[in-house]
């Protein structure tokens, strides 16, 4: 059952009731491109060597763009065995939130992934024990979704494996609680993906400085 927490969304909206898994291995860039060119354009910037890419899916985006990286995919496992079937060559991980304290990139994506958990905080919390140095996290913006007279704005969502969707203002709250965010931006009008960039809210405490290139 999903959480009866509500994650910074308005207390009117609905959550799904039921979790239903996505398998997109056979997409490639047609979503969250943007999301991507942009984590691309960060590791050029800041002389980035390595990526964790939350959630990959087909791991088509994470391996055409930033393939020339250190790389670590992770998935759930029926995606996993599909990835080290294709790419034995690339290191991949089951999805476990328990084992966030044990990886460092400086990079981390997760791109349209945070809408199907039955529980976002275990996300953020296992994003937040991993050693890295920015964040780059996407999911669909409701207030682009629906006009909010529309069924879905308030719930449940009209996509069957999604759980929940933040309007633009929630999802910024939400983030902010559990890390310091430098950028938040509609990255695709006509997809509704809204982006942020972020650094760990202990960078802040240490006084370290992180520049979007935007």
């Amino acid at each position: 059952m999903p959480s009866r927490k509500r994650y910074c969304i308005r207390n009117l909206y609905r959550t799904r009731q039921g979790y239903r898994h996505f398998i997109d291995t056979q997409l490639k860039d047609e979503w969250q491109l943007e999301v991507y060119l942009h984590a691309l354009e960060l590791m050029k910037k800041h002389k980035m060597t390595s990526v964790i890419d939350i959630g990959c899916g087909s791991a088509y985006k994470l391996l055409t763009y930033l393939g020339d990286y250190e790389t670590i995919g992770i998935e759930l496992p029926q995606t996993y065995d599909w990835l080290t079937e294709h790419y034995p060559d690339k290191k991949w991980l089951l999805s476990d939130f328990k084992i966030g304290s044990e990886l460092s990139a400086d990079l981390v994506i997760c791109a349209d992934v945070i809408e199907h958990l039955t529980d976002p905080d275990e996300l953020v919390v296992f994003i937040d024990d991993i050693h890295f140095k920015i964040l780059v996290m996407s999911t669909p913006s409701r207030n682009l979704l629906y006009c909010p007279w529309q069924r879905g704005f308030w719930g449940p969502p009209r996509n069957p494996s999604h759980l929940r969707e933040w309007s633009f203002n929630e999802f910024h709250k939400y983030v902010s609680t559990h890390f310091d965010v430098i950028e938040h931006t509609i990255t695709n009008s006509s997809q509704a993906t809204q982006m942020v960039v972020c650094k760990p809210k202990r960078a802040c405490e240490t006084g370290a400085t992180l520049e979007s290139p935007r």
